[in-house]
């Protein structure tokens, strides 16, 4: 009875074991890695001059000093893709000046006259918002070229100083609106 007990035993083991050994024979594992990058959105504003250097290429714009009235000077704003995405860009623009003297006086801002491009930018709720998408790499036409000071400009304008300050936003483009009026993500 013993060697039946253990003849009965050794069989079920063996039985156990095969079926391990099938089991593992119809399993498999493996493990897949895939990795989505997102793409970025950047831009950066470009000031430049119709002046070149040496090499023909456009000079940056700099601080002017002793800019007389009646005077147009060369400030040409773009704006580059700098990002891996297409995106749609708008611009925001605010003059300012600053007399050189104490006054009770208020600045004439239309004394200084921008010449905006309203054939590829549309000027809406305070920002001018490029007409086209922006592809990686590409500049916008410019905003404006050049910036005039009104022969008009009395005295008390002398020494002051005129800023013309850019504040450039961009949103994707891709699946985000017709165009850069109904696109969405705007920062505040």
């Amino acid at each position: 009875m013993k060697k039946k007990i253990l003849m009965f035993t050794a069989i079920v083991l063996c039985l156990t074991f095969a079926s391990l050994g099938t089991i593992a024979y119809y399993t498999a594992e493996d493990e897949a890695q895939n990795r989505i990058v997102a793409g970025d959105v950047s831009i950066q504003i470009v000031e430049l001059t119709d002046a070149t250097d040496e090499n023909g290429e456009p000079i940056p714009f700099e601080n002017l000093t002793g800019v007389m009235p009646g005077a147009e000077i060369s400030k040409i704003a773009m704006v580059e893709n700098t990002g891996s995405n297409s995106v749609y860009v708008r611009v925001s623009v605010e003059t300012v000046i600053e007399f050189a003297q104490e006054t009770d006086e208020i600045a004439d801002l239309s004394l200084v006259a921008l010449d905006f491009n309203t054939e590829d930018w549309t000027y809406s709720d305070g920002y001018y918002y490029y007409n086209s998408v922006l592809a990686p790499g590409a500049s916008t036409e410019p905003l404006f070229t050049t910036v005039a000071f009104a022969p008009s400009m009395g005295n008390i304008y002398q020494n002051s100083t005129a800023s013309v300050n850019l504040i450039a936003q961009a949103t994707q483009s891709a699946n985000n609106g017709a165009n850069a009026l109904e696109a969405s993500g705007w920062p505040e």
